[in-house]
C-alpha cells in the first residue's frame, strides 16, 4: 500500500476546511503540534491502492513576513515537514494573496492550486489555460457544491504536483461577490454581528439549558437528560455500604454526569461555529468591525466565542483553538471564565428569590453582570501585561456569504464534539473524584458526618474570610462544590443546612454572594479546557486572578449596597 502526504494551506477563509472534509470524510483525527497548544487536522482517503493523507494547516496571512507563531508553525511544517506536496488554496476574494503563497511554496516544494469558491465568481480563463500560465496543476472547485473534487483526488493520487518558479500574473473574474461587500460596511456589519450574538445566545439557551430570561423552555435537552441521570444515580445505592455508594453517586458518577451534561452544550456551539465557518458569514462580518474589535486586542470571531460563554464555559473554551494567533487564542481562553454560564444564572435566580422581594429580582439579577463588566475590564489589563497584545493581521478582503453544505457541518461538530471527549472527558471525572474526596475523609478517618469531614473544617477555617460580608460558613463552603459543576453548590447548601441559611440574609450580604459566585472561578471542566488552551501556569495565573477579584467586588457591593 502506498502512502502519499499533502498539506492543505492557504490564506483564511478560503474554504480550506470544506475541501478537506470533501477529500477525508469522516476519516479524521485532531493533533497537536509537539509542544504546541495548536491543533491540526489530519485525514485520510484511498484511491486504489493508494492512500493519501491529508494535513490541514493554520491559515496564513502573511507568508513573506510571518508575524504570529500560527503563521511559522504553518509555513515550517508545510516546508520542513514530510509532505510529497502543497495543496495551496485560494479564492476569488484574495486571489492575490493566494498566488503569493503559491510563488512561495512552488520555490521550495511541490505544489497544486486549487482555487475555490468558484461557483460565486467565475474566472475569465478556464483552469486548463490559467494552469499553463501558472506552470502548475490547476483545479477549479466549489467545495460547497462538490465540484472539481474528484479531480482533486485524481491529481492527488497521481502525485501530480510540480515545483517550479511561478510568474506573477493578473487572474480576472466574470462576476463580483456583492453580498459580502454589502456586509462588511461598518453600518451592516455591527447590528449584524449583535444580532448573531443575539440569536446564537438564545438559541443554545432555548434549545440545551431550558432556562431563559423569559422563564423555561420547554424543548430544551439538559432538563430531560438530568431526571435520567438521578434515575441512573438511584440505581448504583448499595444496601448495607454507604462508603461504596457515595464512593458510585458523588464520586464516579458525578463526573460522568458532568461530561454527558457538557456533551449537548459542546455539540451546539461546534454546530454554530461551524455554521458560521461554512457560510463565511463572520468572516465577511469580521471586515467590517475589524478596527474596532483590534484596538481592544480581540478578532470578531473572539467576541462571537466569548459571547457563546454565556451558555456554557467549555464549549466556548474549546472553540478557541479555531482562533488565528497565539495570543489571541490565549486572551480569549483567559477572559471567557468571566462570562457568568447558565448554571451560574440560574444560581443568580436561586438565591434573590429566596432573600428578596419578588419586584426585586429583575433588578438584583443585573448587578452580577455589573459586576463582571467591571471585572472583565480590570482583568482584561491584568492579561494583556502578562500575554501582551496579539498581532494584528494584514487586511483581507470580506469573506464571500455561501449556503452551508449540511453534511460538511455536521462532520465538523462530529469531530469538534470527539475531540472534547477523548481529550478531556477522563480529566474531568478524574479531577471530580479528587474533589469529592475531601467530603468523605476528615482528620479521623472516613466520616458520613459532612460537617467534620475536610471539606467541612475548610468551610469553618474559611469562614473569616467571609463573615465580613455576612456570609456563613454553612454557605460559602458550598461554593468549594462549584468547583465540580456549579448545579453542585445547591446540593452541598442542602448538606450544611445552607439553603435555610439563605432566607437570613440581608439584602447586601445575597448581593454580595451573587457577586461572588459570577467570577470567583471556573468548574473543573473549565479549567481542564483551558490547561488544553493556554498551559496549567496561566490556568493557576487565572484562577488566582478571579479569586482576587471576586473577593474585592463581593466586598465592595457588600458596602455600597449597606451605604444605599
Amino acid at each position: 500500500m502506498k502512502t502519499i502526504k499533502y498539506a492543505l494551506v492557504g490564506p483564511p477563509n478560503v474554504g480550506k476546511s470544506m475541501i478537506f472534509y470533501r477529500l477525508v470524510g469522516r476519516r479524521v483525527k485532531i493533533a497537536n503540534y509537539p509542544g504546541k497548544t495548536l491543533d491540526k487536522d489530519i485525514g485520510s482517503f484511498r484511491m486504489g491502492e493508494t492512500v493519501i493523507e491529508i494535513s490541514d494547516l493554520p491559515g496564513i496571512f502573511n507568508a513573506e513576513n510571518p508575524k504570529d507563531e500560527d503563521e511559522y508553525l504553518a509555513l515550517s511544517d508545510a516546508f520542513k515537514g514530510n509532505y510529497q506536496g502543497i495543496v495551496v488554496v485560494g479564492a476569488p476574494h484574495v486571489i492575490k494573496e493566494s498566488l503569493n503563497i503559491l510563488r512561495i511554496m512552488a520555490k521550495k516544494k511541490k505544489v497544486i492550486f486549487v482555487l475555490n469558491m468558484v461557483d460565486l465568481a467565475k474566472p475569465a480563463i478556464d483552469e486548463k489555460t490559467l494552469s499553463s500560465m501558472l506552470g502548475v496543476p490547476v483545479v477549479y472547485t466549489s467545495a460547497a457544491k462538490n465540484i472539481g473534487i474528484q479531480k482533486l483526488k485524481e491529481l492527488l493520487a497521481g502525485d501530480m504536483s510540480i515545483r517550479t518558479d511561478v510568474p506573477e500574473i493578473n487572474v480576472k473574474f466574470k462576476s463580483d461577490i456583492w453580498r459580502a461587500k454589502l456586509l462588511s460596511k461598518p453600518s451592516v456589519a455591527i447590528p449584524t454581528l449583535l444580532g448573531i450574538l443575539l440569536l446564537t445566545l438564545m438559541s443554545l439557551l432555548i434549545l440545551v439549558d431550558g432556562e431563559t430570561p423569559f422563564g423555561d423552555s420547554p424543548i430544551a435537552l439538559i432538563p430531560v437528560i438530568e431526571p435520567a441521570l438521578d434515575r441512573v444515580a438511584g440505581l448504583l445505592v448499595i444496601p448495607g455500604n454507604p462508603l461504596l455508594t457515595l464512593f458510585l453517586t458523588d464520586g464516579i458518577w458525578s463526573g460522568v454526569s458532568v461530561v454527558i451534561l457538557f456533551i449537548p452544550y459542546v455539540a451546539a456551539v461546534a454546530f454554530f461555529m461551524a455554521l458560521y465557518e461554512q457560510t463565511g458569514l463572520i468572516g465577511a462580518l469580521s471586515s467590517g468591525v475589524e478596527k474596532i474589535s483590534a484596538r481592544f486586542g480581540f478578532s470578531p470571531r473572539s467576541i462571537v466565542i466569548a459571547f457563546m460563554g454565556a451558555s456554557c464555559n467549555v464549549p466556548s473554551m474549546t472553540a478557541t483553538k479555531v482562533l488565528w494567533g497565539k495570543r489571541s487564542r490565549i486572551l480569549t481562553a483567559l477572559l471567557i471564565p468571566y462570562i457568568p454560564c447558565a448554571p451560574r444564572m440560574a444560581l443568580f435566580i436561586m438565591i434573590a428569590s429566596v432573600v428578596l422581594p419578588s419586584y426585586l429580582v429583575p433588578i438584583a439579577f443585573l448587578v452580577p453582570y455589573f459586576a463582571t463588566i467591571i471585572a472583565i475590564l480590570i482583568s482584561f489589563i491584568i492579561y494583556h501585561f502578562i500575554v501582551g497584545h496579539p498581532q494584528e493581521v494584514e487586511k483581507l478582503p470580506p469573506t464571500p456569504i455561501m449556503m452551508p453544505n449540511w453534511r460538511i457541518v455536521g462532520l465538523r461538530t462530529w469531530d469538534y464534539l470527539a475531540d472534547f471527549l477523548k481529550k478531556l472527558s477522563l480529566l474531568i471525572i478524574a479531577t471530580s473524584i479528587l474533589v469529592w474526596l475531601p467530603s468523605v475523609l476528615g482528620p479521623s478517618g472516613i466520616t458520613y458526618d459532612v460537617t467534620n469531614s475536610w471539606l467541612g473544617l475548610a468551610g469553618k477555617f474559611l469562614e473569616p474570610a467571609f463573615a465580613p460580608i455576612g456570609i456563613p460558613w454553612q454557605v460559602s463552603v458550598s461554593l468549594m462544590g462549584g468547583w465540580i459543576f456549579k448545579e453542585v453548590v445547591i446540593g452541598i447548601l442542602a448538606e450544611f443546612g445552607g439553603v435555610a441559611l439563605l432566607k437570613s440574609l440581608s439584602v447586601a450580604s445575597a448581593l454580595a454572594l451573587m457577586v461572588f459566585l459570577a467570577f470567583y472561578s471556573s468548574c473543573i471542566a473549565t479549567l481542564t479546557a483551558m490547561t488544553k488552551r493556554v498551559g496549567l501556569i496561566l490556568t493557576l495565573v487565572s484562577v488566582a486572578v478571579q479569586l482576587i477579584l471576586a473577593f474585592i467586588f463581593s466586598y465592595v457591593t457588600f458596602v455600597l449596597v449597606s451605604i444605599l
